[in-house]
């Protein structure tokens, strides 16, 4: 126990004191004998507060041993109060109170006294054992809040660590089909690969980034995309409301956008689409992205990526409640559409 744990220990007594003094006064002679009478059965009451405070509760209450703890706590302070009732009569009243001393020393076991000194030294340990439920209870509830944080935290960063590497494998794959060809718009295009790299390992260990970076990257990944796909890609990108002061944790809309090129366009071998949408609030978020389905393909393999899921997650975990993903499939359409709610704090 540190110094300043004692302080408070030696305040919490003084006060307790002082407050049962004050309370005694009226039944006392002056203000110094209500001090010393309970300071009398303060010995009793330190012995009472710090076994039920260190022993009772700790190794037999918060073990779900409640009956044992009544019973146990029972007999504590009974033992205290005969223990009590032998040092007043034999020290202390004659010390300080000799008008009070009976001569025949035989009212130890008085049951009226001796219940009212069980009742005098159980008042303090009432107090501080409602006190240390609650000072637990908090404590526990604070570890509980810091662990979930933690493993939010983690499992957040973890998903993070998946979007990378994903999303680069696919834009790195689309270059490299090009190089293939030897086609002179590869420079080009790993310059704007550049450009991606460099926001998604500087950006994406922030918490939040503004949209408009959100934005400007989906128009680079599409410029990149319309470079691979020429003619064999029809694609559309509306942006409607206020972008500037909107912030959204980074890399949360591109996994949309890689999986309608990745499921939509990449197998497929005739002419495919692509329509987004976007529209801000200063209190809410809407994107929508539809894709075509190439003929023959799987149902629902749009669904099995793994930026889809990563996305759900980051979701559940950063919005909660305020938060939708709306996924809808057709023979020839795969459409996405996610509703984010900024009406309360957000977290990154």
């Amino acid at each position: 126990m540190s110094f300043k744990h004692i302080l408070y220990h030696i305040l919490f007594w003084v006060v307790i004191m002082l407050a049962f003094a004050v309370s005694e006064w009226g039944y006392r002679q002056s203000m110094q004998d209500a001090i010393i009478f309970e300071l009398l059965f303060l010995p009793s009451r330190l012995v009472a507060v710090y076994v039920n405070w260190f022993v009772l509760i700790p190794r037999i209450l918060y073990n779900n041993k409640i009956l044992a703890y009544f019973g146990v706590l029972i007999l504590v302070i009974t033992i205290l109060a005969i223990a009590h009732r032998y040092f007043v009569l034999y020290w202390g009243y004659p010390n300080y109170f000799p008008q009070w001393v009976d001569v025949s020393r035989d009212r130890v076991y008085d049951l009226p006294r001796l219940a009212q000194s069980a009742l005098i030294i159980i008042s303090p340990v009432a107090f501080t054992t409602g006190f240390k439920l609650f000072a637990d209870w908090f404590k526990q509830r604070k570890e509980t809040e810091m662990l979930r944080e933690e493993k939010r935290d983690a499992e957040l960063k973890f998903l993070k660590s998946q979007i990378n590497p994903h999303f680069l494998f696919n834009t790195l794959n689309s270059i490299y089909g090009l190089a293939l060809e030897s086609s002179k718009k590869t420079p080009g295009l790993i310059l704007k690969l550049s450009d991606i790299l460099s926001y998604t390992l500087y950006e994406s260990g922030l918490g939040k980034v503004p949209l408009d970076k959100e934005i400007q990257l989906i128009k680079d990944i599409i410029s990149l995309e319309k470079e691979r796909f020429g003619k064999r890609l029809d694609i559309s990108f509306n942006v409607e409301g206020d972008t500037k002061n909107i912030q959204i944790p980074p890399l949360l809309l591109i996994p949309l956008v890689e999986n309608a090129f990745k499921h939509g366009i990449q197998n497929e071998v005739k002419k495919g689409w692509i329509n987004i949408e976007l529209f801000s609030h200063v209190d809410k978020l809407r994107f929508s992205i539809s894709n075509s389905v190439p003929s023959g393909m799987e149902k629902k393999k749009n669904m099995d990526g793994l930026g889809l899921k990563n996305i759900s997650r980051r979701l559940e975990l950063l919005f909660e409640n305020r938060h939708m993903l709306k996924i809808e499939e057709t023979q020839d359409t795969f459409s996405v559409h996610m509703e984010i709610n900024f009406n309360s704090k957000t977290d990154a």
